[in-house]
């Protein structure tokens, strides 16, 4: 009877390879549609030149075990490296396979967003609201910054509330995307998320200001259709109320529904 024993442990991990390969295969296949679907997406200002897209590959990929999303990547769109634009594009397993489109503005002026026949997202001039910190003065070195850029985001609580109740999100350690921006006299910036798992809720920007008074701003985005805020020392300092009716002039847009494959070629 012994004898068998590692026979059937060697069948067992066999068969736990096989579904690991199948499930890293099937992995790889929807990064290569989210990154076609990604590249098909044109980004503009007004006249200017389209927006340029940070990377080949998404800054963040996720999935939220309590939910619906399965498999999911973020993106982001870039003018003199300030970001503009971010896409969320996720597949979702309701009502079977399901892409998501999630599109939020990060500028003040309007955008001109295509990539999908039958939808365009259009959001018109709206200026963002920034949270001013003038203590601490930025430091003077990338690394000192960065630490500086946690300590002052771990003053922030966010939290969602939907049909399933609230969650508290957690602020993910790490920056997703570092940037700089001279014209802007924007000296250091970083994007960090509020995440419910790893689900994307909350961007937030966090900026070092080069001018006469240096200082930091702070602004918040949303990337959930749900009713979410920030609070810092138990006082709201921002807010967005959940979505009831779609407007693709609204700042924050989604288009969910099944896929028709209209994407750009590889």
């Amino acid at each position: 009877m012994f004898r068998f024993a590692p026979i059937v442990a060697f069948c067992l991990s066999g068969s736990l390879i096989v579904a690991d390969d199948t499930e890293s295969a099937a992995r790889q296949e929807r990064l290569v549609a989210m990154r076609q679907r990604a590249e098909a997406l044109q980004l503009k200002v007004g006249e200017k030149p389209e927006l340029r897209r940070v990377g080949k590959e998404p800054l963040f990929r996720y999935s939220d075990a309590v939910g619906t999303t399965t498999d999911g990547t973020l993106w982001l769109w870039t003018q003199a490296e300030r970001p503009i634009a971010a896409a969320c594009l996720f597949n979702d397993s309701r009502e079977g396979f399901q892409w998501n489109y999630e599109l939020v503005s990060l500028s003040d002026s309007a955008l001109f967003v295509d990539g999908r026949p039958g939808w365009n997202w259009r959001p018109v001039a709206n200026k963002r609201k920034w949270i001013l910190v003038t203590e601490p003065e930025p430091a003077r070195s990338e690394p000192t910054r960065l630490i500086q850029m946690k300590s002052l985001l771990s003053q922030f609580r966010a939290e969602e509330v939907n049909d399933a109740g609230l969650t508290q999100l957690r602020l993910l350690p790490r920056p997703v995307h570092r940037y700089r921006c001279p014209e802007e006299t924007i000296e250091d910036g970083a994007i960090f998320l509020f995440a419910g798992g790893t689900n994307p809720e909350v961007l937030v920007q966090v900026e070092a200001m080069s001018g006469v008074d240096r200082s930091w701003r702070i602004g918040f985005a949303r990337m959930t259709a749900s009713d979410v805020k920030v609070a810092r020392d138990k006082q709201t300092v921002w807010e967005a109320e959940g979505v009831r009716e779609w407007n693709p002039r609204h700042d924050y847009f989604s288009h969910y529904g099944p896929d028709r494959g209209d994407v750009a070629p590889d």
